[in-house]
């Protein structure tokens, strides 16, 4: 169940509380952590707790800026995600190296503490993370910072709802575009998206050389995997080819999905994410499964 823990916030403010759920799984397996995307909650990860956990204890949690979690916003940059990350795990005291899974927002910073912090990261797993931006993706974006900038989070749910989940799933279950959107609203706060995207999407936080991902890619030494819908208009499975690529790493490109892989196609992207940590010497034919589509 989810509840808080104190970890050390930025020097001026002292202490702060996070808010995470931790499972307990079995014994001896390496302890994952799971990093959501940027209005992700804990919440978001309810289709894949209870699954990954029953062969390993598995960590989610709500990032500075995201949820309930308490923690300044005065700096909510990549650097302190990636400190606030590892504060959090030894907070609690797991283990490392242990296996990292992040996902868009939170892909970027599980590649940036694999980068930066190799020592904690044993294998890593991105999902709707790409080389770099297309002029898609970057306008898509501006009209994200749009929407922000009229004061209203329900905009923001609103206007990005279409570009991060994929037609087929949208067609299919209509009846959760409401809910989606006031998930959003209620589980998050104005103030905290927009110091995320101050921080992390903003103009200069995006064109700073230290948290590219092409540039962290050729940092990483873990094994890695990168996974993507092939309706991915974020990070489209060009860019995702081309970051693992840079890794040395498998990829696979999901049909039919969008950004949000781990919740469109939850079951093969939970078995491939699976295979490749559980794998003996990870490579691309050890995420082979089911007929899943892999490149």
């Amino acid at each position: 169940m989810p509840a808080f823990v104190e970890v050390r916030d930025s020097p001026a403010k002292g202490v702060g509380r996070m808010r995470y759920d931790l499972r307990a799984g079995q014994n001896g397996a390496v302890p994952l952590l799971l990093i959501g995307g940027m209005t992700q909650t804990i919440s978001s990860w309810g289709g894949q707790l209870r699954p990954l956990s029953t062969t390993r204890t598995v960590l989610a949690y709500e990032a500075r800026g995201q949820g309930a979690t308490e923690l300044s916003l005065d700096d909510a940059s990549f650097e302190r995600h990636i400190e606030d990350a590892e504060n959090l795990i030894r907070t609690l005291e797991l283990p490392t190296p242990l296996d990292v899974c992040g996902f868009s927002f939170g892909g970027r910073v599980a590649l940036g503490l694999a980068a930066q912090r190799p020592t904690v990261v044993r294998r890593l797993v991105l999902s709707g993370v790409g080389h770099g931006r297309s002029v898609l993706s970057r306008c898509i974006v501006e009209g994200w910072r749009a929407a922000l900038a009229t004061g209203d989070l329900e905009c923001l749910a609103r206007v990005s709802l279409s570009d991060i989940l994929g037609a087929d799933y949208l067609e299919a279950n209509a009846t959760m575009v409401e809910p989606m959107v006031k998930a959003v609203m209620q589980r998050n706060s104005y103030e905290g998206i927009s110091a995320l995207f101050r921080d992390t999407l903003g103009r200069d936080a995006e064109g700073g050389d230290t948290w590219r991902p092409d540039l962290l890619a050729t940092q990483v030494r873990a094994p890695a995997l990168v996974l993507a819908g092939a309706q991915d208009r974020i990070a489209p499975p060009v860019e995702v080819r081309a970051l693992a690529a840079a890794m040395g790493a498998a990829h696979r490109i999901f049909d039919g999905a969008g950004h949000t892989v781990p919740i469109e196609a939850a079951e093969p992207w939970r078995r491939a994410v699976l295979a490749f940590l559980d794998a003996n010497e990870p490579s691309v034919e050890a995420t082979i499964s089911d007929g899943d589509r892999l490149h």
